[in-house]
């Protein structure tokens, strides 16, 4: 019997992109619409190459068998949803449709888990321990949370909890967003109809902003780093890793520990963030020119096989899974900011800085140049000029300060009025 709307194409695919510890990679359905392909995890289903041919061939036996019948019947469903249950196709609603079946019964905590094991196996190792962060806490705060529970009233209770437990709003900001992203992923399923979320004109929860402030060091800050010459090799690393990520557009440091050879093309280094590489929207490559003073960090630091799949700087190596990755930059970053640190006290500048000081001083020099917001906007890799403005306007609050003291009279005291 034919598809009802073969244009619409289904097919249970072996992801090869994304490998787990064990070196398997996870089973996927595949979803084919006018050119454009969307993925849904199958869950618990993980073959190496050969394991999956041997599973979806049609004359396996035994469990071989079994295993191809319950993908089968996964792909079925799909098809059964495509062509019997929707009457107009879109993603969208698709997605309802597979997934409410698969999810209706679960709870807050199995959602965390999917998510933390999507998470896992895209080797978004950071991610996914910020999500089972935010699970604890939760947690913590309700061991009965469920989804009916999740009301604008809800968050704002659990907001002041966490302030209680002397959170930063930056902490408060990401476990909110993260809940946020697996209430939206509960409307989706039909599991919860009211969302929480929104203006609070409109009776909503509004996560709150950040409000540590970003710092910045002057031009004259920048000068005493270049010029001071190192004690040790701790020293000596930390200051040309510091110094490349200022100079290279203030380049996060897993941006900086995930280049390859083939990344230097012509007078640029041109790389994708980390960041913002998996996103479904189209993502900006970054250019970095190469400056005379790059070139030669890349040659200092830089590893001698120059092959172009090969990592430039000795941080990752090529086989690394995700987690050892992770453990590695994060050991670089500690000890960076902790002789970074240090040299920052031998030269006078009174501050703790860290790896995040060298985006921050890049664009705020650039901006107090006279740069075009623009032009800062494509060197960071946001998305719109509205994000930059706002990250830039974190640096202010210093400067206003700085300006504002002109205005007083340079007496000994004050007359009173």
């Amino acid at each position: 019997m034919g598809r009802k709307k073969p244009d619409i194409a289904t097919a249970i695919i072996l992801e090869k992109r994304v490998t787990d510890k064990d070196g398997l990679h996870p089973v996927k359905l595949r979803i084919t619409y006018q050119r454009r392909r969307k993925y849904y995890a199958v869950k618990g289903e993980h073959y190496s190459v050969d394991g999956f041919t041997a599973v979806t061939s049609p004359v396996g036996r035994g469990k071989n068998k079994e295993k191809r019948k319950t993908l089968e019947a996964i792909e079925n469903r799909a098809i059964e949803i495509i062509d019997d249950v929707l009457v107009n196709f879109s993603f969208e609603a698709f997605e309802r449709e597979y997934l409410s079946h698969k999810v209706r019964n679960s709870t807050v905590a199995d959602f965390f888990e999917d998510k933390t094991k999507e998470l896992d196996e895209a080797n978004k190792v950071q991610t996914a321990i910020l999500y089972r962060s935010t699970l604890i806490s939760l947690l913590k705060f309700d061991k009965k949370i469920t989804f009916q529970k999740i009301t604008p009233g809800y968050l704002e209770k659990y907001q002041k909890w966490m302030i209680e437990q002397e959170n930063s709003y930056t902490t408060i900001g990401m476990y909110m967003r993260n809940l946020k992203h697996i209430v939206n992923r509960a409307i989706d399923a039909r599991i919860i109809g009211d969302y929480p979320f929104g203006d609070p004109k409109k009776g909503k929860y509004k996560i709150p902003g950040g409000k540590n402030k970003k710092k910045a060091l002057t031009l004259k800050d920048i000068e005493k780093l270049f010029s001071y010459t190192p004690t040790d090799k701790n020293e000596y690393l930390a200051l040309n890793y510091w110094i490349l990520s200022y100079l290279s557009n203030g380049m996060n440091m897993v941006d900086i520990a995930n280049l390859r050879y083939k990344d230097l093309k012509g007078d640029n280094i041109e790389f994708i963030r980390h960041k913002t590489r998996d996103t479904s929207k189209e993502v900006p490559v970054i250019r970095v020119y190469r400056l005379k003073e790059i070139d030669a960090i890349i040659k200092k630091l830089g590893n001698s096989d120059r092959s172009k799949d090969n990592y430039i700087f000795p941080i990752f190596l090529k086989g690394d899974d995700g987690i050892t990755k992770h453990k590695k930059l994060q050991q670089h970053i500690k000890q960076t900011n902790k002789y970074i640190r240090r040299i920052a006290e031998n030269v006078g500048i009174a501050t703790e800085i860290t790896t995040y000081w060298a985006r921050h001083s890049y664009s705020t020099i650039l901006k107090r140049s006279g740069a075009p917001i623009e032009f800062i906007s494509e060197q960071l890799g946001h998305q719109s000029t509205k994000i930059t403005r706002h990250y830039l306007d974190s640096f202010e609050d210093e400067h206003r300060e700085r300006f504002s003291t002109i205005l007083l009279p340079q007496t000994d005291g004050t007359k009173s009025v």
